[in-house]
């Protein structure tokens, strides 16, 4: 219990909420961040994941409080990332 305790999360949090046909938000939500661009690596994946297809380009870029934490103050890097993508036929 002391593990799951002292943890913090160094995977991305990453979910995807589809908002219409083809649609959807995504965020992406990091423990240890370094620069921006590796949030937005992970919603490029996490697109690719939602897409059937293909994933379009991210839109609507804006970044979050993250939600990431821990008891003893491990995510001092901490940061999060959200966008929109269509997906292509």
């Amino acid at each position: 219990m002391l593990f799951l305790l002292a943890a913090c999360q160094s995977d991305p949090a990453l979910r995807s909420t589809r908002i219409g046909p083809a649609y959807y938000q995504l965020v992406a939500d990091r423990c240890h961040v370094m620069d921006r661009a590796q949030l937005e690596q992970d919603l490029q994946v996490l697109a690719e994941r939602a897409c059937p297809g293909r994933a379009g380009t991210l839109q609507n870029l804006q970044s979050r409080p993250s939600r990431q934490g821990s008891l003893f103050g491990e995510c001092l890097r901490r940061g999060a990332l959200q966008a929109e993508v269509r997906c292509l036929p």
